[in-house]
């Protein structure tokens, strides 16, 4: 196996609860400073952090500010823990992450920073924000939508299916596993598609074992195209040789694994709905 470089070694460290800590250290800098004249002409240097600014000047003028007076208030009921860990719920992530949206766009569109005469900024800090906010939303497979109108920002999954299996997943491991599969970088990258496909699957063998009444053919087909797509399997040699396998470009087979990947996300989502609707009967029935 080729000694991997630095570049992919760092690449593939990506650490979401560290990257959120982080994010929170970089919005306790104070980047942002004023200067004030007293009344005996002494200017003074003031240096502020983002949400400072938020409180005193921003968050007054925001539409949707409610009753809250302070960005710690927001914090204490989204709420936003003290560390992000491993056991941090995507939701919770999520919900930080939007926080943190929502206060560089107040900077930046509704407050315009970039032309306020009475305030300086460390741009390169701004822009490393700006740039890891990006990454991390990126790498859960988040998009920010923006209403200008209502001045908000939220984020949406690119990948709805994904987002729902991996909130119901009690595996942290796996439900990260499912949230990767769709990250750029794996595009063209037919092994780490490969574990990560089988990591996946692993997880809810019992449940390709036992299909639910109705969808059998899914969770049939779901299981054959494992055993022969180079998977669990040598599909390209020996006894369990595929020559349509052998013979199928790199490219065809990845968009093979990328529809496994949906079929198993349909799977794990059908045993849910079925959950939920029983439950759901069962209330229809007391009501009744």
């Amino acid at each position: 196996m080729p000694r991997k470089n630095i570049f992919e070694i760092l690449k593939n460290n990506f650490d979401i609860p560290r990257e959120m800590n982080k994010l929170v250290g970089l919005f306790s800098l104070q980047i942002i400073f004023y200067t004030e004249t007293s009344m005996y002409y002494q200017s003074d240097t003031h240096r502020i952090t983002i949400e400072m600014l938020c409180d005193t000047v921003i968050l007054p003028k925001w539409k949707q500010r409610g009753n809250y007076l302070s960005h710690e208030e927001i914090k204490r009921v989204i709420p936003f823990p003290e560390n992000f860990t491993s056991q941090t719920s995507l939701d919770t992530i999520v919900s930080c992450l939007e926080y943190y949206c929502n206060l560089l766009y107040l900077l930046l569109k509704k407050f315009d920073l970039t032309h306020q005469n009475k305030y300086k900024y460390d741009a390169k800090m701004i822009k490393i924000i700006y740039e890891n906010i990006n990454n991390l939303l990126d790498h859960l497979h988040y998009e920010k939508k923006i209403n200008e109108e209502e001045e908000t920002v939220i984020l949406i999954p690119k990948n709805p299916a994904a987002t729902a299996v991996a909130e119901i997943t009690e595996n942290k491991d796996i439900a990260f596993a499912i949230l990767k599969y769709n990250h750029a970088s794996l595009k063209g990258d037919l092994e780490g598609k490969k574990q990560l496909l089988l990591s996946i699957a692993n997880e809810y063998e019992p449940l390709l074992k036992s299909p639910i009444d109705g969808f059998t053919d899914y969770f049939k087909k779901a299981t054959f195209l494992l055993n022969n797509l180079n998977l669990r399997h040598n599909n390209k040699s020996g006894q369990d040789k595929k020559q349509l396998v052998v013979d199928m470009p790199n490219k065809e087979l990845e968009k093979w694994y990328d529809e496994l990947y949906q079929l198993l996300l349909f799977c794990v989502l059908i045993k849910d709905n079925v959950k939920r609707k029983k439950e759901i009967d069962d209330l229809v029935k007391k009501i009744n």
